[in-house]
C-alpha cells in the first residue's frame, strides 16, 4: 500500500466523518428506532437528496480504494479535485445544491466546522488536481 492509498483512506474517514456531523446537525437522532427512520430518510426523502452527493463521494472513494493497492497520481489527484468540488466549492464540477445546504451548517455547527477543517487539511495535502486547457 502506497503512500497516496493511505492519504486517500484518511480522507475517506475525515469524509465521513463531514456526513455524520452533517446529520447530526441537521436532524440529531436517539434511539435505534429513530436512526432507522433516519437511514430511511437519508435514502429516500427528497429533503435529503442534497446529501447524496457526499454518500457517492464517500462509496465511489471507499470502491476505488478497495480495487487498488497501489494508486497512481493521477487517481489520487482526480480524487482530491472531486472531493474539492463538492466540499469546498472549487472547480468546474462543484455542486451548488449541496453547497447551499453545507455552508449554513458550517457556520451553525461547531462538529461540522471542525470535521471540514480536518478534512480541508488532508485535501491540500494531496496533489493539486490539474486543470485541463
Amino acid at each position: 500500500m502506497n503512500q497516496l492509498h493511505r492519504d486517500l483512506e484518511a480522507v475517506s474517514r475525515a469524509l465521513q466523518d463531514v456526513h455524520k456531523q452533517i446529520v447530526e446537525a441537521e436532524r440529531p437522532y436517539g434511539s435505534s428506532r429513530e436512526r432507522v427512520a433516519l437511514l430511511d430518510s437519508l435514502l429516500n426523502d427528497p429533503d435529503w437528496a442534497w446529501l447524496r452527493a457526499l454518500s457517492k463521494l464517500i462509496a465511489d472513494l471507499d470502491e476505488s480504494l478497495d480495487e487498488d493497492e497501489e494508486l497512481t497520481t493521477e487517481e489520487a489527484e482526480a480524487a482530491a479535485g472531486q472531493v474539492r468540488a463538492l466540499v469546498f466549492g472549487v472547480g468546474e464540477s462543484r455542486d451548488e445544491a449541496f453547497l447551499q445546504r453545507y455552508r449554513p451548517l458550517l457556520q451553525k455547527s461547531p462538529g461540522l466546522a471542525s470535521a471540514h477543517g480536518a478534512l480541508k487539511q488532508l485535501v491540500d495535502a494531496l496533489p493539486p488536481h490539474r486543470l485541463i486547457n
